[in-house]
């Protein structure tokens, strides 16, 4: 049964479409939710989206916490004589979600025209050519929809309820990201803070990490933090598996793209253990997230990763659990309150 609740924001997120460099859907949404809720808002060059919530110290320590707006998704790049869209791919989509799905195309005037996608496989199981048919027999019938080359194309999966405080829906990496920082910067924002805190929603994520950089030379953080999400094996519950849904989110100790700084992350440690935040403690053998690009900018900022554990990473659907997404908000709340500028230095000692 679909979500009945269209204040859920969670679902909302999910459901609205954007792939990398079409984000405008997500920041709409994101700036409407958040109104009132920040102390200044900037944009960057891509089109990722800031919220500052000030701090009270006189020079304040600057934490920037991000989570992408973009999914993996896909672009029109050819309409043939016989009305199939041929379709470009925006990040990993999952090749077994490249085969009869519904698809909705966003025209450039913003009109949504559904379809179904599917795929020709070569012999060897190889995913060569990644098409939709929207029920059309020529290419003036698709252009006469108002479908063209460059439209975005997204999987039409809409947002359910599963059993217990399981939801399933597309776009959960990194939407459910998103949802952690939209409710942490309401929660902080109604409180005091020492740290100047930032909540970016990052453009272009998915194809090569590119608006966590953007921002972070924007505001030049002093730590960053991503808000990221992995996939868990779906038939493992032992010790390969450190990505449960229901056991907590995910504090990430190494990725190919960056190793967090080491006072940083046992000084998250130390919060969970305080609050008693429920973590787990995980790495990425492959993959990278914003911090990867942002720890890098200028001569170089702490940084760390918080992950969301989902199942179904990069296909049609992908599920996760709200007490995660709730363990999330706890520990970027903790961890946004913990800085002022005694305890930064501290914390960025070598």
């Amino acid at each position: 049964m679909e979500d009945p609740s269209s204040r859920d924001l969670l679902v909302r997120l999910s459901n609205a479409d954007a792939v990398a460099g079409r984000e405008r859907e997500v920041r709409s949404l994101l700036e409407a939710e958040l109104d009132g809720h920040y102390d200044r808002l900037e944009h960057d060059g891509l089109g990722s989206v800031l919220f500052m919530s000030a701090g009270t110290e006189p020079d304040p320590v600057r934490v920037m916490f991000a989570a992408h707006m973009d999914e993996v998704g896909f672009m029109v790049r050819h309409i043939s004589d016989i009305g199939m869209l041929h379709l470009t791919v925006l990040g990993g989509v999952l090749d077994a979600s490249k085969r009869m799905q519904e698809v909705r195309v966003t025209c450039a005037d913003g009109n949504k025209v559904s379809g179904i996608l599917n795929a020709k496989v070569a012999a060897d199981g190889t995913v060569e050519d990644v098409y939709v048919d929207l029920g059309c027999e020529t290419r003036e019938e698709v252009e006469s929809l108002g479908v063209g080359i460059g439209d975005m194309v997204t999987f039409a999966s809409r947002a359910m309820r599963l059993t217990g405080d399981r939801v399933a829906g597309k776009a959960m990496d990194d939407r459910s990201g998103l949802y952690v920082l939209a409710e942490a910067l309401k929660r902080l924002h109604a409180q005091e803070h020492a740290a100047e805190i930032w909540m970016a929603a990052t453009s272009s994520e998915e194809v090569g990490t590119r608006g966590g950089k953007t921002a972070a030379a924007l505001v030049q953080p002093d730590i960053f933090v991503a808000v990221d999400v992995a996939s868990g094996p779906d038939l493992s519950r032992d010790f390969t598996n450190h990505r449960k849904l229901g056991k907590g989110c995910m504090v990430i100790h190494y990725d190919k793209t960056m190793v967090p700084h080491e006072g940083l992350l046992c000084h998250v440690r130390s919060l969970a253990r305080e609050y008693d935040i429920p973590i787990q403690l995980d790495m990425l053998g492959g993959g990278g997230t914003d911090a990867g690009t942002a720890h890098l900018e200028g001569s170089g900022r702490a940084a760390l990763v918080i992950g969301i554990p989902l199942r179904g990473c990069h296909g049609a659907w992908s599920q996760v659990s709200r007490s995660d997404i709730q363990s999330a908000i706890d520990l970027v709340c903790a961890i946004a309150k913990s800085f002022d500028r005694k305890q930064y230095q501290s914390v960025i000692e070598f």
